[in-house]
């Protein structure tokens, strides 16, 4: 009973990150909005595993949160950098 409330308040949560997600000001606002997504994605999946004491959602969850870690890496680097692939030469203003 209480994993079934946690899993409709993350549920509620996760609503509200989508909310901002679409209405975020600046592209990094959005980009952390969909952090959050993914880690409340990762709480309603995990919640929903508990209750129905089901161990494949749990590692459904534990895929989801590997996979939000590795898109929020590939992201800030694309803000940094400009693009996955670093350069191979150092500009002059660089060195």
């Amino acid at each position: 009973m209480i994993a079934f409330a946690m899993a409709i308040g993350a549920a509620l949560a996760l609503g509200l990150a989508l909310l901002r997600m679409f209405a975020g000001p600046t592209l990094h606002d959005r980009a952390l909005a969909v952090k959050t997504v993914m880690i409340r994605a990762v709480l309603v999946c995990a919640a929903l595993a508990t209750a129905a004491g089901r161990s494949d959602w749990l590692d459904a969850a534990f895929a989801l949160a590997f996979a939000a870690l590795v898109l929020m890496v590939a992201v800030m680097k694309v803000f940094r950098a400009g693009a996955f692939q670093t350069p191979l030469v150092r500009s002059a203003e660089e060195a």
